[in-house]
């Protein structure tokens, strides 16, 4: 196996992005939970180490996200899950990371499923639908394998391809979203590299289904792929609990 969590690098953070980051954590894990008041700014800078403003800052990015609410003569309260930024590519990597919710992954499996098993029918219902694609992105992604390449570049844009391929004009206006949605759940620090080469035979097998213009097999292949999602995001998530 040649790729590696260590072949993706950090970018280096602001003072801002790291108090969002911080805060940010304290909302997913559950430390201050929906309808908390928050410590005040001055609080906060010194639990870490940052002034009232960049405080001030980091929050009024959370708000626009939906995860708080400031209210004059109460406070900074943490809102309820279903007024958050969903599909927020920021807040699927903090739920992620720092939710350790099985809940979370169940809603997600089941979104996923609804979507590309849709996907999948309708693209091999089309004759038109062009399955050289998949298999270009398989391709791409055992070169990834092998040490040629990156993996999640050709992932993304296999479920993308599919999602196009629809023509649906709402999958096609939830692209933005479902772009973030595939980007987090795909991400390197979700998807571990010793599965990317047992769901790479999953994905051959979608784009076999596809080209055949079976869209009950396409449906069969895609929900098992999707099941091998789930296993692996809970087994991830146990990992990073420990």
């Amino acid at each position: 196996m040649h790729v590696t969590e260590q072949q993706i690098r950090t970018p280096v953070r602001s003072l801002h992005q790291e108090a969002v980051e911080a805060i940010a954590k304290w909302l997913t894990s559950g430390r201050y939970p929906v309808g908390t008041i928050l410590p005040n700014e001055a609080e906060i800078g010194d639990e870490l180490g940052i002034s009232r403003t960049v405080v001030r800052e980091a929050v009024r990015t959370l708000v626009a996200k939906g995860m708080l609410q400031v209210r004059r003569k109460t406070g900074t309260i943490v809102r309820p899950l279903s007024d958050w930024s969903l599909f927020d590519p920021e807040v699927l990597a903090w739920r992620f990371r720092y939710s350790r919710d099985p809940l979370f992954v169940e809603d997600m499996a089941r979104f996923r499923a609804a979507i590309e098993t849709i996907a999948v029918e309708i693209c091999a219902s089309n004759p038109d639908f062009d399955a050289g694609v998949l298999y270009d992105c398989c391709d791409a992604m055992e070169a990834a394998l092998e040490g040629r390449g990156d993996w999640f570049a050709p992932d993304l844009a296999f479920h993308r391809h599919l999602l196009e391929g629809t023509g649906n004009q709402f999958i096609l206006h939830m692209l933005p979203m479902l772009d973030n949605f595939f980007d987090a759940m795909l991400s390197p620090e979700v998807l571990l590299p010793e599965n990317m080469r047992i769901t790479l035979p999953y994905h051959r097998a979608i784009a076999d289904a596809i080209a055949a213009g079976d869209p009950v097999r396409s449906r069969k292949e895609m929900l098992q792929l999707v099941q091998k999602g789930r296993e692996d995001i809970l087994a991830r998530l146990e990992t990073m609990s420990n």
